[in-house]
């Protein structure tokens, strides 16, 4: 698992550390055995317990599956037995917040005004949780906020509004580094969010759905939540500027602000 972290081309440090978290929390008891003495029926079997959080059980196997084909690079080893696996069906979820007007009343009541600030930017920014949380004030800029490293493994640059500073206006001061800190934990930003009714990957579903019926073309769509065009044309030779995007930002920021209430 470490040789394989050792990577220099891994999506993110996130990612890494979901890795370990998942091998730490659910084949602790297989971290010191040889690879090739872990077998078929074992893969199977500990698939099997995981069942009770389909999308889970997949999720670690897989990532076990990940670590052992690249482990096959080096050593002679088989197949990797998850072969013996009948992966989960894993339903989509397709839930978006329907009435924003709730949203509002529902934000304003978190305790921490930390929390709040971290549930409008995802929803007026349409970034992940994991890249909102990580978030650091010398990534924050005028016109745009730079994300040095995402899920897809490479940087990305967001056009911004003065509405977005305003977002974040009551934030400012409190850590030097981070935009959402938190003394407790290790990474020094937040790590688990006030939780609400509406998950965060729900805010991002719904920055996509508002931008689309607000007139936005699904591909324009695509590049402001940094989603990988799937033409050849979309992925090599169209590179869009953050002027160029601008304009649809403040689209869907206008439309969100009014179903808001902003």
């Amino acid at each position: 698992m470490e040789t394989y972290l050792a990577r220099p081309k891994l999506r993110s440090e996130t990612n890494k550390q979901e890795i370990r978290r998942q091998f730490a929390n659910h084949i602790k008891d297989w971290m010191k055995l040889p690879l090739d003495e872990i077998s078929k029926s074992m893969v199977a079997q500990r698939h099997r317990d995981l069942r009770s959080i389909p999308s889970g059980a997949n999720h670690v196997l897989k990532c076990f599956r990940t670590v052992w084909n690249h482990a096959r690079r080096i050593h002679e080893l088989p197949e990797c037995p998850t072969i013996a696996v009948e992966w989960y069906e894993e339903a989509l979820e397709a839930k978006i917040i329907d009435d924003l007007g709730n949203w509002r009343r529902t934000v304003d009541e978190l305790f921490n005004p930390i929390h709040k600030v971290f549930y409008e930017l995802l929803l007026f920014t349409g970034f992940r949780r994991s890249e909102a949380l990580s978030l650091e004030w010398k990534h924050v800029h005028e016109h745009h906020i730079h994300l040095p490293m995402t899920k897809n493994g490479r940087s990305f640059d967001l056009p911004i509004l003065q509405f977005h500073h305003e977002i974040l206006a009551p934030l400012n001061g409190l850590s030097s580094q981070w935009v959402f800190p938190s003394p407790k934990s290790s990474t020094g930003y937040l790590g688990r969010p006030e939780r609400m009714m509406y998950s965060p990957h729900t805010h991002r579903r719904t920055f996509a759905t508002v931008a689309m019926e607000a007139g936005v073309l699904e591909e324009i769509v695509g590049r402001l939540l940094n989603h990988t065009p799937l033409s050849i044309t979309g992925r090599r030779y169209v590179k869009p500027s953050l002027d160029a995007l601008r304009p649809s930002m403040e689209i869907t920021c206008k439309e969100l602000r009014h179903r808001t209430g902003l």
